[in-house]
């Protein structure tokens, strides 16, 4: 189940975020004895204990990303909307969290635009995609898009239930379900390091791992001796344990700092699936983009590649997966025909 429409369902908070992220305390299991009273939120409880125990180890074991699946594609040919697709899968969030999507989901980059250029449409946001075009190929206008998946409970069904609160209603009902959700948005890429010189900067790339994670992993790569390379190696998987744990947003306790592909703090939670770079066209720099239809024409008729290449993004395709993070046991049994 799923939504890329936020009127269509309404998304209900996950409590497991802030057990995640809380300094006190500690994990606590509901107490069974016969005689007990139990009430729905000791159930509930239960539930949070039981995630929040698989999540933590999942975040702690494996970090973030796209587990299975979850293939992005815009192809040139035949595609005037220039409808993403994405594939079913699964991927994990930030917490630890798996994220489901069962069939295939769209997002149109053209009725996006659309939408932009809507008079509903604050003024900001419609500059914010003038200003978005880049060329970092000259004469080659583009519009750079980041499709990301995260992690939503969404409520559904209904079920008669006790009135709540100082009511007294004989047609009370609450939510039957609350379904494992997840969310798909299409984002204009974030930019890092734009200077006078180069107003546009350049498009944020996921980072797996710190600065000084990278600098002990370079120092690695000139190590011949095996005591020293063993050691260098202990060192580096001991650091990358020691700083693992998550630790709260200075600005907001409730949420993980946001990543360098994240455009705002609000996006700590978004799982990046793949970036999606569109020829435009645009008379000037004031003026809103539209899709370049002969651009998209080139990429559609380009030759083959040979056979057995592998690239990203693929022939005629407009979707890069290569930037985004995965998380793969290189020993799991797949099978083959």
């Amino acid at each position: 189940m799923g939504a890329a429409d936020q009127n269509l369902v309404v998304e209900q908070a996950d409590s497991l975020v802030a057990d995640s992220l809380a300094t006190q305390g500690v994990p606590e299991r509901v107490h069974y004895a016969t005689g007990v009273l139990l009430g729905a939120e000791d159930f509930a409880d239960e539930q949070r204990y039981l995630r929040g125990r698989m999540a933590r180890a999942h975040a702690a074991l494996y970090g973030h990303g796209t587990v299975a699946g979850l293939r992005v594609s815009c192809p040139a040919p035949d595609n005037p909307e220039l409808e993403v697709f994405v594939a079913p899968g699964l991927a994990m969030d930030r917490l630890g969290r798996l994220i489901e999507v069962r069939r295939t989901q769209c997002i149109h980059i053209a009725r996006w635009l659309a939408r932009q250029q809507d008079p509903a449409t604050s003024a900001a946001e419609r500059r914010a995609v003038i200003d978005a075009v880049r060329e970092d190929s000259p004469g080659q206008p583009r519009l750079v898009f980041d499709v990301f998946a995260r992690f939503a409970i969404c409520p559904h069904g209904k079920t008669p239930a006790f009135a709540a609160g100082p009511f007294n209603a004989t047609d009370y009902v609450v939510p039957a379900r609350l379904a494992d959700a997840f969310e798909l948005t299409l984002q204009l890429a974030h930019t890092v390091n734009a200077t006078l010189e180069s107003p546009d900067g350049e498009l944020a790339r996921p980072q797996p791992r710190s600065p000084k994670l990278d600098a002990l992993l370079v120092g690695l790569q000139g190590l011949n001796d095996p005591a020293q390379l063993e050691a260098g190696r202990r060192l580096w998987c001991m650091e990358s344990a020691l700083d693992a744990w998550p630790t709260a947003s200075p600005l907001n306790p409730e949420r993980l700092p946001k990543l360098a592909e994240h455009a705002s703090d609000a996006d700590w939670d978004r799982v990046l699936l793949a970036r999606v770079s569109v020829p435009v066209r645009q008379a000037d720099a004031n003026t809103f983009p539209t899709l370049d239809a002969d651009a998209i024409a080139a990429i559609a008729a380009a030759p083959a590649p040979a056979a057995d290449a592998v690239q990203e993004p693929r022939w005629r395709d407009l979707a890069d997966n290569s930037l985004r993070p995965i998380v793969f046991n290189p020993y799991s049994w797949r099978g083959a025909a």
